[in-house]
């Protein structure tokens, strides 16, 4: 089929199969979702079929991480980008998928620097289109940056399509690796809405689980660690509030950059130099780091939102962590706080069925970056289109 005769067949169809593909800052696996999309914009239905998490493994997990700390080369960095591409095909033929229109995949982010105007996701498409047979969406953030933007959050399209709220507003907190919120005001027209990375989620919490545990945790599983202890250490978060990027007015976005394992040391530098009990009660600097995050997202929302939501919507793997849900609780009270579940949503494939609708709008032509999120200069369509 002719690249003509593909665009067009798919504008015909009034429902489509896609399967979004997501590996997040953590690199802790790779979500695949399978979804029916029909519409698009405010008409957009987005229907999960069924998802899974595929795993990454551990070598290739160690190497995408020493890529995004800065490490490698050209030649490991091309390596490891048809490695992912082989896993992810991996992830979409352990999915099951059947016959699709499309894939979209995220990639693998090692580097985000919009001030720059640069930003690079890995997972060779090619690769990807050839091994599967099927057209390819990729490179989402690429144009957003290319027109001025911050290349990041764009999910906050898929939560205007799919959340807003007629009568409510609603802030949708996704806690990945870093923390971001989409702002919808009732019956939201696109350009009220508003978007931007809140500060750290999972990243500093995770890295403060292994290094308590010795390695033996990659997270801090149920919260268990953050609720050994009653309370942080203050002087410690009040030195952590005072992050610059917290200060930073939207439209902004974070990376390992910013709360990756630089300042992670940092941390352990200020906590070892201190001698306090950060260091001789090991599991309070989980609980600190898990205030950290739901204080930096309390206080995003008190400086920057135009009022505070009447409710909040939590996804990503934070809204799996019973302490970082309960400290978030005790802090937006009386707001209430929901996870996607709980509005009929899987929370464990958003991101993923988000870059579905993304590549939606991408295969039909249409922008799909929000100006009001990402400082771009102009709507643009999103994404790069590799055929078979």
């Amino acid at each position: 089929m002719s690249p003509a005769a593909f665009f067009t067949d798919y504008a015909n169809k009034h429902e489509r199969l896609l399967v979004g593909l997501m590996s997040g800052t953590s690199v802790d696996g790779v979500d695949a979702a399978l979804v029916r999309v029909s519409g698009s914009g405010r008409t957009t239905r987005a229907e999960l079929l069924k998802s899974i998490e595929h795993p990454i493994p551990d070598e290739l997990r160690q190497r995408v991480l020493s890529l995004s700390h800065g490490a490698g080369n050209a030649e490991e960095v091309s390596r490891v980008s048809v490695a992912l591409a082989e896993l992810f095909a991996e992830a979409v033929e352990a999915l099951g998928a059947g016959t699709v229109d499309a894939i979209a995949s995220h990639g693998q982010t090692i580097s985000h620097m919009p001030g720059t105007r640069a930003t690079l996701q890995i997972g060779n498409s090619p690769t990807l289109a050839q091994r599967l047979n099927c057209p390819v969406v990729s490179d989402f953030r690429s144009a957003d940056v290319a027109v001025g933007g911050q290349g990041a959050p764009l999910v906050p399209y898929a939560d205007w399509c799919l959340l807003t709220h007629p009568t409510k507003a609603r802030a949708i907190q996704n806690i990945g690796g870093i923390g971001n919120v989409t702002y919808l005001p009732p019956d939201a027209e696109s350009e009220q809405v508003l978007g931007f990375d809140t500060g750290p989620g999972n990243m500093l919490i995770d890295r403060a689980a292994q290094w308590t545990s010795r390695g033996r945790l990659r997270c801090d599983l149920d919260g268990k660690l953050a609720l050994s202890t009653d309370e942080p250490d203050y002087n410690m978060l009040e030195w952590l509030l005072e992050h610059s990027f917290l200060a930073w007015k939207p439209p902004k976005s974070a990376g390992r950059e910013d709360f990756g394992e630089t300042f992670f040391q940092e941390i352990l530098t200020r906590a070892m130099s201190r001698h306090d009990r950060v260091i001789w009660g090991k599991h309070n600097l989980v609980t600190t780091l898990t205030w950290f995050t739901v204080l930096s997202i309390q206080d995003a929302y008190a400086r920057y939102l135009p009022q505070m939501p009447d409710e909040v919507i939590v996804g990503g793997g934070g809204a799996r962590n019973p302490a970082l849900m309960q400290f978030l609780r005790s802090k937006l009270d009386p707001i209430p706080v929901l996870t996607h579940t709980d509005v009929g949503m899987n929370d464990d494939a958003k991101e993923a069925l988000a870059f579905c609708v993304l590549a939606n709008e991408t295969l039909l032509g249409n922008p799909a970056n929000l100006p009001s999120v990402t400082g771009a200069t102009r709507p643009v369509t999103l994404g790069s289109v590799t055929l078979p």
